[in-house]
């Protein structure tokens, strides 16, 4: 009778303890946000045609937490189903990868400058296709940024505004602008062979001797910074 008692006791004393643990639990777990699937929409700039909604949608795919991802060209807006994880620098890396940027709500685009802004500056375009002698366009004593674009290059049209309104903020800064029009011109050919671009935007940074400084590929305009304040520093 004993050994049944203190069975029963035991048993009971086994249950409430595992009744405690469970109420912890489930009171921490009540304590966790939970994940639930969430829908993002913003626009994405820098797109110019159909296929560059399908590389950015292929591309936001890729990211990690997100579920679905559609594309819209027409309206260049774009919809992410989600694990609730994801984040606004995650979708800014992945598009990035490709010069693309998000526009998410709230968020404008930059102005490019008045032209009264512009005529106060040194800025230039040197070439509509034509190949150049880089030591004739170096601006003397400053650094000389040249922007290699197109007219049909979406992320160029991002980069290009925020080059010039780094030459606004520096005065050591000029601006020359190399616009390839297609890829078979001489421009085109001189920067693809001579230069080693390999896609568009392209930005060569030199001094005022006309040695190169730096190189960026794309739409990374905190690259080009990085090398124009490094040529700053004495």
């Amino acid at each position: 009778m004993r050994e049944r008692t203190r069975a029963v006791r035991g048993f009971v004393l086994g249950a409430v303890a595992l009744f405690g643990l469970v109420t912890a639990s489930v009171a921490d777990a009540a304590q966790v946000p939970s994940r639930a699937d969430t829908t993002i929409t913003f626009t994405v700039a820098g797109m110019s045609c159909s296929g560059c909604a399908k590389t950015a949608a292929e591309l936001l795919r890729k990211v990690e937490g997100v579920l679905k991802a559609d594309v819209n060209f027409k309206t260049k807006q774009a919809t992410l189903r989600t694990n609730g994880a994801v984040t606004e620098n995650q979708i800014r890396i992945a598009l990035g990868a490709v010069g693309f940027e998000p526009r998410f709500r709230g968020e404008t685009a930059l102005q490019p400058l008045t032209p009264e802004e512009r005529a106060r500056l040194d800025i230039q375009t040197v070439s509509r296709g034509e190949a150049i002698v880089v030591r004739d366009h170096v601006a003397s004593g400053k650094i000389t940024m040249f922007d290699f674009f197109a007219d049909w290059c979406g992320p160029c049209h991002l980069l290009t505004p925020k080059l010039e309104r780094l030459v606004l903020n520096h005065d050591n800064l000029a601006l020359r602008k190399v616009d390839i029009s297609d890829w078979d011109t001489p421009a085109a050919k001189q920067a693809t062979e001579e230069f080693k671009m390999s896609g568009l935007p392209y930005v060569r940074i030199y001094d005022d001797r006309g040695q190169l400084l730096g190189a960026v590929h794309g739409n990374h305009i905190d690259q080009v910074e990085r090398i124009v304040e490094r040529r700053g520093q004495p």
